[in-house]
């Protein structure tokens, strides 16, 4: 008599269907990790890195602020050469944009550099920044910047604003195309001419 032995099923998951299991559970950590990360004024599209930021400037009614707005960006690209136990040095590189007519702006983050920053700048208005590092899973991303405008404009745009603009007009560093920093001087010299005759008056 033949003692017939069970089979058993000794198949193993795919390659395939591990890989499948590996994607999920990456894109949960993506994005259990990015919901913790953004304040709910931000918002992102999935992509594999960052390549855009858009948004929208807006006042504290939802309007688009009734005077010259515009937009100082500044993306920082590493170095190469960096010693041991030193932090990473970064090169930063300045331009200016200004939104449309609705209030919307679209920038482009350069694929070379690793981490981005914008400060809104309209007269009036408290000047806000934004800052940003390239991270895996964020395609796009999604920032609306709501300025609130400020009673103590003068001593706004004395202690913090000017000081802060005409950095990139003395630091060649930067790099800001020679027409945007001609921009700035003229706006700072027209702010600094309207606070002179407020004064006087």
């Amino acid at each position: 008599m033949f003692y017939h032995k069970p089979s058993r099923n000794t198949s193993r998951p795919s390659a395939t269907s591990n890989r499948d299991h590996f994607g999920f559970l990456l894109l949960a950590v993506v994005l259990l990790l990015l919901s913790s990360c953004y304040p709910k004024s931000v918002d992102y599209q999935f992509g594999w890195t960052t390549e855009t930021v858009s948004g929208a400037v807006v006042d504290q009614q939802g309007n688009l602020p009734n005077t010259n707005t515009f937009i100082i960006i500044k993306e920082y690209y590493g170095q190469f050469v960096e010693f041991d136990g030193d932090s990473p040095l970064y090169t930063p590189r300045a331009r200016l944009v200004r939104p449309d007519a609705n209030g919307h702006f679209r920038i482009m983050f350069d694929l070379k550099a690793s981490r981005l920053e914008l400060a809104f700048v309209a007269s009036g208005f408290e000047m806000q920044r934004f800052r940003f590092n390239r991270q895996f899973g964020v395609g796009e991303l999604h920032y609306d910047a709501t300025l609130e405008a400020t009673p103590a404009w003068r001593e706004h745009f004395l202690l913090q604003v000017g000081p802060f603009l005409e950095n990139f007009i003395i630091e060649q560093r930067y790099q800001m195309p020679d027409l945007q920093q001609l921009h700035l001087g003229d706006w700072l010299a027209a702010e600094r001419l309207k606070l002179h005759r407020s004064s006087d008056s």
